[in-house]
This record gives C-alpha cells, structure tokens and sequence, in this order.
C-alpha cells in the first residue's frame, strides 16, 4: 500500500503540471487584461506599459510559464524584478488586483473557510443522507421509501442558486433566525483550519451549510438505496440470514459496508468540490472563501489567482482519489494495490 500511494503522487506531478500548462493558456486565451478599465478608471498606456512590465506581462509567453513554474531567477537571468521563486518553490506569485498581497496570502486566509463550509456541508449530508438512504432499502415500497425518496428527490432537483435566496428570504430576513451574509470566524485560526466554537460561527454556518448539505444529502441517499438494495439480495447476504444471524447484524455487519462502496466514490470529488470553494454558495453568503476569489479573479483577470485557485482544486481532488482508493481496502479486504 505504501508503494502504491508514492505511485500515485508520483503520477500527479504531471497531471498538476498539465492543469497549470492548459489553465495558463486559458487565462492568457480571455479578451482582456489586468489593467484595461473603463471609463474614469482608464489607465495611461504608459502606466499599462509600467505595470505590464512589473509583472512581466510583457515578456513571450514561454517565459511567463517558465518563471511561474521555475522561477525568475531561473528564466529570466539578468533581467529586473526578478523576485518570483516560482511554483517548484511553493511561490504562487503576485496578485495582480490585491496589490499588497500574494496568492499565497489570498489562498492562506481563504482556503480555511472553504474548507469549513465543505466540511460542515458534507457532514450534514451524511448526517442525513446515509440514514435516510439505509431507511429507504430496508423498507422498500412502504412509506418509508417513498418519503424518504421523495426528500432526496426533492434535494436533488432544487438547485443552490434557488434555495439559498429562499433560506435567506425565510430565515433571516422575515424570521430574523440567522444573519443573511458574512462568515462568522475570521484566520488566522488554529492549526490554520478549526474556527473557534462560537455563536457566532454557528448562526452564520447554518444557512450556507444547508443550503449546500441539503444536495449532498439527496444523492448520498439515491446511491445509498441503489446500492443497498443491491447487495442485501446477494448469495452471501442470504447465507448470513441462513445462520441464524440477527436482522440488524447482517445488514450492519455485511450489507452495510459492502454497499458504501459506490457511495465513498462520488464522496471523492464531492468531498474534494466543497471543500476548495463553492461558487454559487459562497457569492450569495458573500463568504469570503476560494470559490469567491476564483470568480473575482476570472473578471479581473488576474492571472496568478486563477491559477493558484485551480491548482488548489486540482490538489484537492488527488488528495480525495488517493483517500477513496485506500477507503476502497478498508471496506473491501479482497481489495489490494501491491
């Protein structure tokens, strides 16, 4: 197994490098630049000129990709301003509308927030999603099924983009329950991820967390059933019955774990989406998380920030496949890398 997780981060340097190579090319592809406003905030052409050259968006395009991959003092030797390490380096580069902060700053304060969205979203999605799925199986065509179907049906066809004004509209705006906006801790936090238990946290968490868990718990229980009701039809599921076992330990024991297996698969991704920023969620809270800088840096067309954001997802989502390959062991022993 630990082969086997070298392996793969080995294989995802290249695959990281490609994200950053066809992101790189994308950004520079968008009409535009960083320092073309309209009207009043029109810039002199040769303060353009000035800020292009700081940043070095006037060298070939080549050399802007090398130094952000290896470093100005590697790609542009001899030349000023080269203060850039590079991303071998861990150096994210300037920001080009956040003038006195880098990207690594931008990503440091923001990812922590994302992260505790993600985190709390996916928690309440399992929270409901996996009991309400189990439910769903075990008592297929009563009630129970269709209500619960019904539910996550209903989870999953209601986009964020419409429950979220909805909660906010109910809840904070005709009830006055929870605040309608804002995120209620602020970095730098401890071991840079876990906000401190406060009220606050919790009154502003609980809307953006619904509104997003709320999916999350729709499909969870979708796969959940269809899974389920899957395996408690297999040969070994009616050996176990056979042996006298009890109701709740065949289904627990050998039904149970058996069936998340597809369940952890789409966990991967989900996991790894929620957690680096959702956009539509944290630009209706107005949370100051990944997903919103992303957006403002794609219309500002500042660069480095894009790139750092997407690079940052394309981590996420190696992280999350290599941690449901090894989940895939723990649940299925026949299961082996080596």
């Amino acid at each position: 197994m630990t082969q086997y997780i070298i392996r793969r981060i080995l294989f995802a340097i290249p695959v990281l490098l490609a994200v950053a190579l066809v992101t790189f090319a994308l950004v520079r592809a968008l009409p535009g630049g960083p320092f073309d406003f309209e009207g009043d905030r029109s810039l002199p052409p040769s303060v353009v000129a000035n800020l292009e050259a700081k940043y070095h968006l006037s060298d070939p395009t080549w050399q802007q990709f090398c130094s952000y991959l290896l470093g100005d003092d590697i790609c542009r030797p001899g030349k000023e301003n080269n203060s850039g390490k590079g991303l071998i380096r861990g150096d994210l580069g300037p920001s080009l509308r956040y003038r006195s902060q880098t990207v690594n700053d931008i990503i440091g304060q923001a990812l922590p927030v994302s992260a505790q969205l993600g985190f709390l979203a996916v928690m309440l999605g399992l929270f409901i999603g996996l009991p309400a799925g189990i439910i769903s199986a075990l008592k297929q065509n009563t009630v129970w099924d269709y209500t619960a179907s019904t539910i996550a049906i209903l989870g999953v066809s209601i986009n964020n983009i419409v429950l979220a004004p909805l909660l906010i509209w109910v809840f904070a705006l005709q009830l006055g329950w929870f605040p309608a906006a804002r995120w209620g801790a602020r970095p730098p936090f401890f071991l840079f991820v876990l906000p401190p238990m406060t009220s606050e946290f919790w009154t502003h968490a609980v809307l953006p967390v619904v509104a997003l868990g709320t999916a999350l718990s729709g499909s969870i229980a979708r796969l959940t059933r269809a899974s389920l009701l899957q395996v408690i039809r297999e040969d070994y599921i009616r050996t176990a019955r056979s042996k006298g076992l009890r109701e709740r330990t065949v289904v627990v024991r050998h039904g149970l774990k058996n069936s998340l297996i597809p369940v952890v698969t789409i966990l991967g991704p989900m996991f790894a989406a929620v957690l680096t920023g959702t956009f539509v969620i944290e630009r209706i809270f107005a949370i100051p998380g990944l997903g919103k800088h992303f957006i403002e840096s794609v219309g500002n067309r500042d660069y480095p920030v894009v790139l750092g954001t997407t690079l940052i997802f394309g981590i996420a989502i190696v992280v999350a496949n290599l941690s449901v390959d090894i989940l895939y062991a723990w649940l299925d022993p026949r299961i082996r890398y080596d």
